[in-house]
């Protein structure tokens, strides 16, 4: 039982979990990325859709309780867009999780409730890493193509099914919290601003600490528990989301 009071499973932890990395360990810092972050932290979906004119898979869950995919939050923008999700969906709670092996990888899970309020939802877990692909840097300061990652499924339990987890952080909105359009919104920013995946600064853990603290400032988020962390990496580029994002916000409200 992890301490967010989810039953996971998991894997040995790695031997060099406690190695304190330097920049003068790049290259086990890459021989490590390459085996544990590019196998390991990618969710294992039970179907994956890769086409950009992709259908939400909102539609697919009502006829199929058991239904997952993973898109890429690209396409998961794209597809938003004049959908029921976009129409009907706001975001209930936001939950930022830790595994607890390896890269100590962190990903956020979002609730997002059909309104008005009829009991159904569905949960998105979203994730940044490197390309699979990409097995080395694109310069000595560890640079990557991003794989920003949104799956898709009507049980947090699935989402989260195998893992051994900590939850690092849990945030409960108010009825006229975040829509899926805000949501949209807010991706489209950061693909902008952040197209590189960066080892010691736009990574896992600045892309969950850039979402967790844009949706709950602009949008009176209430911290359940834990804080929010990492507001050191990318200082830039997180001034530059939040400047951008509430222009959005002030011109849709």
């Amino acid at each position: 039982m992890s301490s967010s009071g989810v039953a996971v499973t998991g894997h040995e932890s790695s031997t060099i979990t406690n190695f304190q990395w330097g920049r003068d360990s790049i290259h086990l810092k890459l021989w490590y990325l390459k085996c544990h972050t590019l196998q390991d932290l990618t969710p294992r979906p039970i179907f994956a859709m890769s086409t950009t004119g992709v259908t939400l898979a909102t539609d697919l869950l009502a006829s199929d309780p058991h239904f997952m995919c993973t898109i890429s939050i690209r396409q998961l923008c794209t597809s938003i867009q004049n959908s029921r999700l976009e129409r009907t969906g706001r975001v209930i709670s936001l939950t930022r999780f830790e595994q607890q092996r390896g890269f100590r990888h962190q990903f956020i899970v979002l609730k997002i409730g059909m309104m008005p309020d009829d009991g159904e939802a569905i949960w998105l877990r979203l994730d940044r890493g490197p390309k699979p692909e990409n097995s080395t840097p694109r310069s000595s300061v560890s640079r990557f193509t991003p794989c920003d990652s949104a799956t898709i499924s009507s049980s947090e339990a699935q989402l989260l099914y195998g893992l051994r987890l900590e939850m690092k952080a849990e945030v409960v909105f108010p009825v006229n919290g975040p829509t899926a359009g805000d949501l949209r919104e807010l991706f489209n920013i950061l693909s902008q601003e952040s197209p590189e995946y960066r080892l010691w600064g736009e990574n896992c853990k600045w892309f969950c600490s850039v979402v967790q603290e844009n949706l709950t400032h602009f949008y009176s988020g209430e911290l359940r528990s834990g804080t929010l962390s990492h507001r050191d990496l990318g200082k830039k580029s997180r001034r530059r989301i939040a400047h951008r994002f509430l222009s959005v916000i002030a011109q849709s409200h």
